[in-house]
């Protein structure tokens, strides 16, 4: 795209941000206070993503999902290297799931209250044994009623590769002891480079793969579980010659 209205464009796409998200933080605090559980604004993350990536000129897709059992809940593991990952995650996955999601955005006036609300889980990731109490608190969620989703990673990518795992964040799915769902964003850092504000705006595509079981595994199995789910991610990327699906789930050794 031209240089000069990319900047027009981009100019427009944090105008048309903060158009949608105050009214939308807004409605649901109203809600929230009014008693309505966090199951029951799940439809305002999901209007909000599908609103600014339709008026930012993203159009967003999805395949694998026919990997997902209706109903069950999981975590979902995949790469992160644009802001453009949550937005475009949040318009195609199953939409009974949470984020966990670090610290300083729930001190943002407004936005941090709507995140809470909606049930999304704050990590301190400066505190160690905080961390490790949001990740319980996480695993209870998954337990009980919503996936979650997560960046291994622990931060954003600047060149699109996938970073090193923190295999910490795995404790989460033995604790709660369901399947990671890799997945893999493509074409996301393309349009919105990490820590850019110039936007580029392009087809954007979360390629889900097969559920990775974790019954049974201890926390002494985090890092191998982190390593296959790596591996099941980096498999994902289009052009790296991923395996054909099988019918049965990938487990540890």
């Amino acid at each position: 795209m031209w240089l000069p209205f990319r900047v027009l464009w981009s100019a427009w796409s944090l105008a048309w941000l903060g158009i949608i998200t105050l009214p939308l933080c807004l409605v649901v605090l109203v809600a929230w206070l009014a008693g309505v559980s966090d199951h029951g604004l799940q439809w305002a993350p999901r209007l909000w993503a599908s609103l600014l990536m339709a008026g930012i000129g993203c159009r967003v897709s999805a395949s694998g999902l026919e990997n997902l059992e209706p109903g069950a809940t999981y975590v979902f593991a995949g790469n992160h290297s644009s802001a453009l990952d949550i937005p475009a995650l949040q318009t195609v996955l199953p939409s009974n799931f949470r984020w966990v999601a670090k610290q300083e955005l729930f001190r943002i006036p407004v936005f941090g209250q709507a995140l809470k609300a909606v049930g999304d889980i704050p990590l301190d990731r400066s505190a160690g044994r905080q961390a490790l109490q949001s990740l319980i608190e996480a695993s209870r969620r998954v337990e009980r009623d919503a996936s979650v989703v997560i960046f291994p990673e622990g931060t954003r990518s600047d060149d699109g590769e996938l970073l090193p795992f923190k295999s910490g964040s795995f404790l989460l799915a033995i604790k709660s002891g369901r399947p990671v769902v890799p997945f893999w964003l493509q074409g996301a850092h393309q349009a919105l480079v990490n820590d850019s504000l110039l936007l580029d705006p392009g087809p954007i595509q979360v390629i889900c793969g097969q559920p990775i079981v974790v019954e049974g595994l201890s926390n002494g199995d985090r890092d191998q579980l982190s390593e296959l789910v790596r591996q099941r991610i980096l498999e994902l990327r289009p052009g790296a010659g991923a395996p054909a699906p099988v019918d049965t789930a990938d487990k540890p050794a």
